[in-house]
């Protein structure tokens, strides 16, 4: 089945590079690859699906009830988001996804492990960025995560563009090798070193606070993160609440979550299932996706989540 058909496809890695201590770089191609169809915006993700345990490559993607996905949990391989660092169409095409690689991660594990030829399978992508026209500065931050997306965003800074600022947090200086050199109408990037990333706790909710008077005063905006579930609700607290600011002018996406297993167990506790329902009803209301997870967030926040 083609992936215009299913959004799926099968993927060979064709390269691998390790960036830093906490990064490793895959090049992905095979016959398959250009079938691609890639969004072009810059936090552009895709679900990647690995291989259970003694399988060359994981169970490919069912059709069930007009729906294309794996429906059966017997046989469904693990599956994690991730950013497309780079993507090179033609009938060679390539796709670069860089890692983060730490104990217990499936897909960093993984990464680590990946030899060429190794295959994973490819679903449709998602994407978040979008600053509103009238914008004349941007605040991109990201931790180790992010930093695919952010490094994305920096380097397809336009020099007749707002002027994008840049903040991480990687766990080791030599993550930093990561970014490009800035371009267009970039600033520098603004790096804590050590914070956040599951060694210490997150820095960018209070370099954001300190940077936002500065940038305010320029005009018009817009701030994207992503990164630390936890710290992303916060981000997204100290513009919304904190500054008034509508939800076009803020987008805040969290990958990971610091305390996921404590998080899970309370989620089970409180029925979270339950609380999840409140995103699609608001959907049914007519909300968009960006409202209707603030209420599910507000939700979760009431029931210590």
């Amino acid at each position: 089945m083609s992936y215009a058909t299913s959004g799926s496809l099968y993927a060979e890695v064709v390269a691998t590079q390790r960036l830093s201590p906490h990064l490793v770089r895959i090049v992905l191609g095979g016959e398959q690859m250009p079938g691609y169809e890639p969004l072009g915006v810059a936090d552009e993700a895709v679900v990647l699906w690995f291989p259970r345990p003694g399988q060359d490559r994981p169970a490919p993607t069912t059709l069930q009830d007009g729906v294309w996905g794996h429906h059966d949990p017997e046989v469904a391989p693990p599956g994690r988001n991730y950013t497309i660092r780079a993507f090179e169409p033609g009938e060679n095409a390539r796709m670069t996804i860089d890692f983060v690689v730490h104990p217990g991660g499936v897909a960093g594990e993984w990464a680590v492990n990946a030899c060429v030829g190794d295959v994973i399978l490819i679903t449709r992508p998602r994407c978040w960025y979008e600053p509103p026209a009238d914008a004349v500065w941007i605040l991109a931050a990201a931790d180790l995560t992010g930093l695919p997306a952010l490094a994305r965003i920096i380097e397809e800074c336009p020099a007749d563009g707002p002027r994008v600022y840049a903040m991480v947090e990687t766990a080791d200086v030599a993550d930093l090798a990561a970014l490009p050199e800035t371009q267009g109408n970039a600033a520098g990037v603004d790096a804590s070193v050590g914070t956040g990333n599951g060694v210490a706790p997150g820095a960018l909710v209070e370099l954001i606070a300190a940077k936002l008077p500065e940038l305010i005063s320029q005009g018009p905006g817009y701030v994207w993160y992503s990164g630390e579930a936890a710290q992303s609700r916060e981000i997204r607290k100290l513009m919304r609440k904190t500054h008034g600011w509508p939800l076009d002018r803020v987008q805040t996406v969290g990958y990971w979550r610091q305390d996921a297993e404590v998080w899970n167990e309370t989620f089970a506790q409180v029925g979270g299932d339950q609380l999840v329902q409140v995103y699609y009803q608001a959907i049914e209301k007519g909300l968009s996706s960006a409202e209707a997870s603030e209420i599910l967030d507000e939700e979760y926040e009431k029931a210590g989540l």
